[in-house]
């Protein structure tokens, strides 16, 4: 009995597959309208909707002697105050690759150059912007199209930079601009932080100078007083003439004689030539006169990173993706067909 069942059930099956065939090449005008009106649509949509293009490049730490034209400018400074972790530090590839990548998406950044480029202020030209909040949702809506990732988190210090927009030009030239406004601005906070480091320096050695000329001035002071007492001992004395085989250590020296002490007294009065009494004085003026030679003016922009590949010129569209519009568009249209070709038949039953 259950072989005859099972016999009847594959009977119905078969029977059921084929009216089900027969009814929708019956409906296949319904069918080829659905997929027509749908894949119609979707060639539309895909030719008219906004194209969207992503430009890149790969970036790693730059070289040593990208750096060495700022470094030859500052030599003096480390003549001054040697070796400096602060100093190597500004100059360290690895630190200015993490300053680059931080400002490249910085949210700030992004916005100041989105309001002072041309190619932007193009696209705010053709959306009509009237209002501050509308300016604040177009910057947004453009910051979200700039960013930089690693390329592999295996991978550490290389970085793709991406900058998204309606054609391949666009993005070629955006990405361009971006990278050198952000490399710009990393290399006047280099700057910055030099300038910063040698007024530091220049503020202590001038501090160091005041001091010691201080002390000179008193030692110079000193130094006349005492040969004035000098000289009032050898008048006394009668001691004209240097005394070429007079020692002690007395407080007042008379060797000279008061013909000597009166020069001496002459000499010193006119004296200019502190570091007699400071010898420090002079390394200290030396230091000083190196310092203010630092000439950190016309500077090249710093070559912040090291490009594996240059901007590019984007190949491929990432929006809209045309064909598979189409294709999904197809198979909608075709399923929707078939939908509406056996609703139709199954509600022409019920009303039998």
């Amino acid at each position: 009995m259950s072989d005859i069942q099972a016999a009847n059930n594959t009977s119905n099956d078969e029977i059921d597959f084929v009216e089900l065939v027969k009814t929708l090449w019956q409906g296949k005008i319904t069918i080829a309208i659905c997929t027509v009106v749908f894949t119609v649509c979707a060639i539309v949509y895909a030719l008219t909707a906004q194209q969207w293009w992503t430009s890149k490049a790969i970036v790693t730490v730059g070289k040593y002697q990208d750096t060495s034209s700022y470094r030859d400018r500052v030599t003096n400074l480390y003549a001054v105050i040697g070796s400096n972790n602060s100093i190597d530090r500004i100059f360290k590839n690895e630190v200015l690759l993490k300053d680059f990548i931080t400002d490249f998406n910085s949210y700030d950044n992004k916005r100041d150059f989105i309001n002072q480029s041309s190619i932007m202020n193009g696209y705010k030209d053709d959306v009509n912007i009237n209002s501050e909040k509308e300016h604040a949702v177009f910057i947004d809506k453009w910051a979200l199209r700039i960013h930089a990732n690693l390329v592999d988190k295996k991978i550490p210090n290389v970085y793709s930079l991406e900058f998204q927009a309606n054609t391949p030009n666009a993005a070629h030239d955006l990405l361009t601009s971006y990278t050198k406004f952000i490399a710009t601005k990393i290399s006047r906070e280099v700057i910055d932080e030099l300038n910063a480091t040698i007024h530091h320096s220049k503020q202590i050695l001038v501090a160091q100078k005041l001091s010691l000329d201080s002390k000179a001035k008193k030692a110079l002071e000193n130094e006349i007083v005492k040969t004035n007492y000098e000289l009032v001992i050898a008048n006394s004395a009668d001691v004209k003439k240097p005394l070429s085989d007079m020692r002690g250590n007395n407080l007042f020296q008379i060797d000279l004689g008061a013909q000597g002490l009166k020069e001496k007294i002459n000499i010193l009065n006119k004296t200019k030539d502190y570091f007699l009494f400071e010898p420090a004085l002079g390394q200290v003026e030396t230091k000083l006169d190196l310092i203010n030679k630092i000439d950190l003016s016309n500077l090249a922009t710093l070559p912040v990173v090291r490009y594996l590949k240059d901007v590019n010129y984007p190949i491929y569209r990432d929006q809209p993706k045309r064909t598979l519009i189409v294709l999904l568009a197809l198979m909608v249209g075709v399923v929707l067909g078939c939908v509406v070709v056996l609703a139709k038949t199954m509600i022409n039953w019920e009303k039998k």
